[in-house]
């Protein structure tokens, strides 16, 4: 278990040493300092202190399961057990169906790895899915550049988006559905068309007849 604490620079100064005793160490990224400890599972009764603690400072905390961390290799262990479309190496984008090459495809976590990590909710959907860590191929699809950016760490509609469309066979009968109903509308409008056009030419025919008789 991986356990954060966010602390501003007056909480740093006031409760440092004391993290630092309790084998927290300072990290920078590009989120900004926090402290990080690395606690095993097991050790129920130092999350529990650890909780205790920060509760009681008003210190911000995040514990997160080092099965929904994203790992190094969760891109080569898509491309290992995906192969693309019938195994032609052509993939779709779960989220609009946009065929891809092997090289413009964005390989993405559809629960994302940030909800994974902070939220019950969809650690439960994950758990519901027979999914142990959120690297897990059941929880990897392919997506373009676009949806990927578009999509980040929200959940929701695109969650379901990306289990619907992660089959490429569902995706294909969702684009021959569109195809079929879009040739049924066309269709009708030519008849219509055609119909609409015919009595025009049947009742001119009628009318010339007319005046000139």
């Amino acid at each position: 278990m991986k356990v954060k604490i966010y602390a501003g620079l007056l909480k740093r100064i006031i409760y440092g040493k004391n993290l630092q005793k309790m084998r927290f160490f300072l990290i920078k990224d590009s989120s900004g300092k926090y402290y990080r400890r690395h606690v095993d599972d097991s050790d129920k009764q130092t999350l529990k202190q650890i909780k205790k603690y920060c509760r009681r400072r008003f210190l911000r905390f995040v514990m997160v399961d080092d099965r929904m961390e994203r790992s190094n290799s969760y891109r080569k262990k898509f491309f290992d057990s995906y192969h693309g479309i019938f195994g032609s190496g052509l993939y779709l984008c779960a989220y609009c169906g946009r065929p891809m090459r092997k090289n413009k495809v964005r390989v993405d976590h559809i629960i994302p790895v940030y909800l994974a990590g902070n939220s019950g909710k969809y650690r439960r959907i994950l758990a519901l899915k027979g999914i142990k860590t959120v690297n897990d191929t059941k929880n990897l699809t392919a997506s373009c550049a676009k949806c990927n950016g578009r999509k980040g760490s929200l959940g929701g509609l695109w969650v379901v988006r990306g289990y619907f469309g992660k089959s490429a066979l569902r995706v294909l009968l969702k684009e021959a559905l569109y195809l079929i109903a879009g040739s049924f509308l066309l269709y009708a409008l030519y008849t219509f068309l055609c119909k609409t056009v015919a009595q025009l030419c049947i009742e001119f025919v009628i009318d010339f007849v007319k005046r000139n008789c």
